[in-house]
């Protein structure tokens, strides 16, 4: 079912959205999809990352998501004021409005490393659709500086299904720059991350991967960060099996936790092997 011009209203576009997927709960997972999508549209210069970077690579084929993050490329007043002027200027009958929320305070976490929250409040045509957490970062070791454009196909038919304009591809973060950090987290202390073993399971396989580059990034984050040294082992925490199975529904990838972090731990031995032209 595809529709020829553009909703009139909200309660046309929410219409639409029902009699395209069919039940409520699929039309809640693809407007937070499409929401996603939209402040994408408007965001300025830096780089999309985390799992809202995985959603809009891969769309239904990767873990849902609610919540966008982002490294800016510049400082973060230059990106605030923009992107209010993005929103405010809008996208295909899209608006919205930046609402900021209380950073935490972690202890012995320097300020600079925190996450800024915001609400970005969207309305379609003046009326108020649908609401993203969005999550600011600084720009670590050039992580924002030379993104990926992407966007998965079943994202953008959607637009174009309810008379929308087909969106443009969003900036993520480079794949290089995405594995290091969910290698990283994925192996910390404690890390209650299991999800990070399905993004780096999808990353390996959709990507064109060059595993010297990638090593290089890790090498480079790790020494940054200074909390555990490359190459580190994938251990697999209390309640990983839980929160694994949680995150993996739907998504194909090895079923089993146990069996996913040991291919974690062949996917760093690889990487961390590779070498470059000039050393081989």
């Amino acid at each position: 079912m595809t529709y020829d011009t553009a909703p009139a209203n909200l309660s046309s576009l929410r219409q639409r959205l029902i009699n395209i997927e069919g039940n409520e709960g699929s039309v809640n997972r693809r407007t937070v999809g499409m929401a996603l999508v939209v402040v994408g549209q408007m965001l300025p210069a830096g780089a999309i990352k985390g799992g809202s970077a995985m959603a809009l690579r891969y769309g239904r084929a990767t873990r849902f998501t609610k919540d966008l993050d982002a490294a800016r490329s510049g400082t973060i007043v230059e990106f605030i004021n923009d992107f209010e002027e993005r929103l405010r200027t809008g996208w295909a009958g899209f608006t919205g409005r930046l609402i900021e929320r209380t950073a935490p305070k972690p202890a012995g976490v320097p300020s600079a490393y925190i996450m800024q929250p915001f609400d970005v409040k969207l309305d379609y045509l003046g009326k108020p659709w649908c609401t993203v957490k969005f999550e600011l970062g600084h720009n670590e070791i050039g992580d924002a500086d030379e993104p990926e454009t992407a966007l998965a196909d079943d994202l953008a038919d959607l637009f174009q299904s309810v008379g929308l304009p087909r969106p443009e591809p969003v900036s993520v973060m480079r794949s290089d720059h995405q594995i290091a950090q969910k290698l990283h987290a994925a192996t910390a202390t404690d890390s209650e991350r299991a999800h990070d073993l399905i993004d780096l399971q999808l990353l390996e396989r959709e990507e064109d991967l060059d595993l010297d580059r990638v090593r290089v990034t890790c090498t480079r984050l790790f020494t940054y960060r200074a909390a555990h040294e490359w190459p580190p082992v994938v251990v697999v925490n209390d309640n990983w099996d839980t929160l694994y199975d949680a995150s993996s529904e739907g998504v194909e990838v090895i079923p089993d936790v146990a069996v996913a972090a040991e291919w974690a731990n062949d996917f760093i031995q690889r990487i961390d092997a590779a070498m470059t032209n000039e050393t081989t």
